[in-house]
C-alpha cells in the first residue's frame, strides 16, 4: 500500500515585510494605485518546494538529504499539516506521528509526568494509551527521579529526551522524523536509532530527514536530494550521498579556486637587502608530464623552482596537502639533509611522493620556502588544485589516507552445514 502519494507539490512563501501599521499600509496601497510601486515588488515570492514528486510504500523508510534551505524540512510540514501546499496534491495514509519538533506543547510549569500525558494527548493518544506506555517513557527517558520536578528545571538534554520518549511511543502507521536522532549524548543517540528500528519492525513507514549521512545510509532504504526546493537524485542511499558529496566538493573547490584567484597576494619576508625570493609549484606525474587528477596508488611529483636574490643559509621547503573541505591531510617539510648547501639564484627542487595513498577527492597544495633557524617565510605558492581519482568515500567511510593492503585468510575448521542446500 503507498503510504504517502507528494504528486507535483510547490510551496511558495513571501519574502519582505509586511505593513507594520494602518499609515504604512495605506501609503503603499495609495503607490500602487498610482503605479509607483507593485504588490510583486513589495514581496518577492520563494520557492521552498517547486514541482516536487515522489512516493513513499508502507514499511519503506525513505531518507531526505540536502543542505539547509533545500526543502527537506518543508515538507516534513506539508505531510504533517503544520502548512499547506501553494499547488499540487498531498495523500497520507493511517495513523502520523510526527517527531519534527520536540517538546511541542510543554509546559515548563508541569512536571515530567504531567506533560507526558498533556503532550501525548497533542498527539492524539487517549489516556489509556498513556497510561499503557508511561512506565516505558519515563524508562526510555531515563529520568524516573525527576519525572515529578517541572520541566523548566531540567537541562536541555533531559528535555529533548524525554519529549523523544513521548512522540517515540505513539503507535503510528507514518512517523515523520527531523533531525531527532542528533539529540542528547552518544549513547542517547543510539538508543533513538534502536527505537526507530523497533518502530519500523512493528510495521511503520518512516520518512528521515538528516545532516548526518551515516545514519541515513545505515537507516533508510531509500533516499532523495533535495537542492533548492527540487529532488537531484533518488535512489539507494550509498548512490545519493556518493552525488551529494560530489556536488559538496565540486562546490568547496570551487570556492577554493576563487580565494586562490581572488585572496591577497602573499607578502613574503625581505632580507636585509630587500630583496623578495618567488617559488612556483608544478604537479607532475610519473612521466614527468604536467598532471591534476591522480589514482591512489600512482606516483605525484611535485616540482618545485625558486628564485633566490640573496643566500639562504637554512632553507626549508614546506608541502602543505589539504582536502577540499579544509581537512588538513598531509604536512611535509624538507630537513637540513634534504637542502644541504642552502639556495641562491634560480633552481627547483624536486618531491616525490609514491604512491600518493589519499582516499578519493579534491585537495589542494602549498608550498612555502622558509627559513629552517627562524619562524620567518620568504616565499609560498598555492595555486595548485588536484584530484585522487576513484569513487568518493561515502558517508560510512572516513579518514585521508589509503594504505597499500593485503588480505589472507586461514579457515581450520568449517562446519558443514553452511555448506548444505537449503
Amino acid at each position: 500500500m503507498r503510504m504517502i502519494e507528494f504528486d507535483r507539490v510547490s510551496k511558495a512563501y513571501h519574502l519582505g515585510a509586511g505593513q507594520t501599521s494602518l499609515r504604512e499600509a495605506l501609503a503603499r496601497q495609495a503607490q500602487r494605485l498610482i503605479g509607483r510601486r507593485t504588490a510583486a515588488h513589495e514581496r518577492q515570492l520563494f520557492w521552498a518546494l517547486n514541482e516536487v514528486s515522489f512516493q513513499v510504500e508502507q514499511g519503506e523508510i525513505l531518507g531526505i538529504i540536502g543542505h539547509n534551505g533545500a526543502g527537506k524540512s518543508t515538507i516534513l510540514k506539508l505531510l504533517s499539516r503544520v502548512t499547506f501546499p501553494t499547488s499540487g496534491r498531498i495523500v497520507t495514509r493511517g495513523r502520523m506521528a510526527a517527531l519534527i519538533e520536540l517538546g511541542a506543547g510543554f509546559h515548563p510549569d508541569l512536571s515530567g509526568r504531567e506533560n507526558i500525558y498533556l503532550n501525548g494527548s497533542i498527539m492524539g493518544l487517549k489516556k489509556r494509551e498513556i497510561d499503557a506506555q508511561f512506565a516505558n517513557i519515563v524508562e526510555f527517558a531515563g529520568l524516573e527521579q525527576f519525572i515529578d520536578t517541572p520541566v523548566k528545571r531540567y537541562s536541555s538534554g533531559m528535555y529533548v529526551r524525554l519529549a523523544f520518549a513521548v512522540a517515540a511511543h505513539v503507535r503510528a502507521d507514518l512517523i515523520l522524523v527531523d533531525e531527532v536522532l542528533s539529540v542528547g549524548d552518544a549513547a542517547f543517540q543510539q538508543r533513538c536509532l534502536t527505537k526507530m528500528h523497533e518502530l519500523h519492525r512493528d510495521g511503520a513507514t518512516i520518512v528521515f530527514i538528516s545532516h548526518n549521512l551515516w545514519s541515513v545510509s545505515t537507516f533508510c532504504s531509500r533516499a532523495l536530494l533535495l537542492r533548492a526546493g527540487q529532488i537531484q537524485a533518488e535512489g539507494h542511499p550509498t548512490e545519493v550521498i556518493q552525488i551529494y558529496r560530489q556536488q559538496d566538493r565540486e562546490a568547496a573547490l570551487s570556492r577554493l579556486r576563487d580565494q586562490v584567484a581572488e585572496g591577497e597576494p602573499f607578502e613574503p619576508a625581505h632580507d636585509q637587502e630587500g630583496v623578495t625570493p618567488v617559488v612556483k609549484s608544478e604537479l607532475l606525474n610519473a612521466e614527468g608530464r604536467p598532471e591534476q587528477a591522480f589514482g591512489p596508488d600512482e606516483a605525484l611529483i611535485l616540482r618545485i623552482t625558486y628564485v633566490a636574490p640573496q643566500p639562504i643559509e637554512a632553507p626549508a621547503f614546506v608541502v602543505q596537502i589539504q582536502r577540499a573541505d579544509g581537512v588538513i591531510c598531509c604536512f611535509i617539510k624538507s630537513s637540513a639533509n634534504d637542502i644541504r648547501h642552502g639556495v641562491y639564484g634560480e633552481g627547483n627542487v624536486v618531491l616525490r611522493i609514491d604512491p600518493l595513498q589519499l582516499v578519493p577527492d579534491m585537495y589542494s597544495i602549498e608550498v612555502r620556502l622558509e627559513d629552517r633557524r627562524r619562524a620567518l617565510i620568504y616565499a609560498a605558492d598555492s595555486g595548485n588544485i588536484f584530484h585522487v581519482k576513484g569513487y568518493l568515500q561515502g558517508a560510512e567511510a572516513g579518514g585521508v589516507f589509503q594504505p597499500r593492503v593485503m588480505w589472507s585468510h586461514q579457515s581450520h575448521q568449517v562446519d558443514s552445514a553452511w555448506h548444505t542446500p537449503a
